[in-house]
């Protein structure tokens, strides 16, 4: 039973991200990605050493994928502080792992949790223009 859930998850979370614009993947990421951090902090307070593996590897996972999803030809200031803020989360989670310290996995928390607000106020009109030109520069390479 409990593997066929798992199939059912995996197959919604595939179909959600078919669907899903890379304005909304990154959204989905970030909300993993703090989902994996709030285990990580429990699983510490708990000492519970494997899950705060599991939880702290998947939450360093997504944050990799972010900072590899940085495209710095396009603002490179912007992507270049965000690779350093990728960075450092990074590092503080690989200590907080090593020092089983819930503190810095709430730092790093906090920072996606601000990361994840900035994104989700950028104005509806700017998220639908880089759609667009997304959509044909992909049409005029094809």
């Amino acid at each position: 039973m409990n593997r066929a859930i798992s199939q059912y998850k995996s197959v919604n979370v595939e179909s959600s991200l078919d669907a899903a614009s890379p304005y909304q993947i990154t959204k989905m990421l970030y909300s993993g990605c703090l989902n994996f951090l709030k285990q990580a902090e429990m699983a510490i307070d708990n000492k519970d050493f494997v899950r705060k593996a599991h939880n702290i590897a998947k939450a360093e996972a997504i944050i990799a994928t972010l900072a590899g999803s940085l495209k710095s030809e396009e603002n490179p200031e912007v992507s270049e502080n965000l690779a350093r803020l990728y960075e450092f989360c990074l590092n503080e989670l690989i200590d907080a792992s090593l020092e089983m310290d819930s503190g810095k996995v709430g730092s790093v928390r906090q920072i996606i949790t601000e990361l994840k607000s900035a994104w989700e106020s950028i104005p509806m009109e700017a998220i639908k223009e880089a759609e667009y030109m997304r959509q044909t520069r992909g049409d005029n390479q094809g």
